[in-house]
């Protein structure tokens, strides 16, 4: 995934986060955002709350 996102900012949303943040942190120079997902419950209004959160700081 690293290296499709190529140096972009990219958020990812998963029930199996397989990356260790601190891997993505040392190989990714742009923003990343790592978010687990409950799989049984899915994607929830704070998941979207902390996308647009994370999405705007990117921007200001």
């Amino acid at each position: 995934m690293l290296g499709y996102a190529a140096g972009r900012p990219f958020a990812w949303f998963d029930d199996e986060i397989t990356m260790d943040r601190s891997h993505v942190d040392q190989k990714h120079l742009a923003a990343a955002l790592l978010v687990h997902v409950d799989h049984r419950i899915g994607l929830t209004l704070p998941d979207f709350d902390a996308l647009a959160y994370w999405a705007a700081a990117l921007v200001a």
